[in-house]
């Protein structure tokens, strides 16, 4: 064998060499951008759950929540406050949710589901 033989059978290996190692950093890519998809689906339903959570086990505020959205103008001093954090909540969750439709983290069938719930909030 001579030296020009050797020298193609070292560029033949060292391209399959290459062709690997961007097979597995394609993959390394794809498995992290589903980690992050899930990561922030579940952020976003912890914070939803959470308010849901609030609203079914206290009567008080399910009741200030029901009233901020219906007769507003009749809230006054405390009840004001309170209703103002529970929007506040949940705004801030629907702002997380609609940056992670937008970078592409969150699956178009859920954004579906809270893009609708949005769209409800006025009762």
């Amino acid at each position: 064998m001579n030296w020009e033989a050797i020298s193609a059978i070292g560029q033949i290996v060292g391209a399959i060499g290459v062709v690997v190692s961007l097979i597995y950093v394609a993959t390394e890519v794809r498995n992290s951008a589903r980690a992050t998809q899930l990561a922030s689906r579940r952020s976003i339903s912890e914070i939803f759950t959470l308010l849901s959570r609030q609203l079914a086990e206290h009567p008080d505020l399910r009741e200030l929540y029901y009233r901020g959205l219906h007769d507003f103008e009749s809230l006054e001093g405390t009840d004001l406050v309170g209703f103002a954090q529970v929007m506040l909540q949940l705004f801030r969750a629907y702002e997380e949710a609609y940056y992670g439709h937008l970078e592409g983290d969150v699956d178009p069938r859920l954004w579906r589901g809270w893009e609708a719930a949005m769209r409800d909030i006025n009762g």
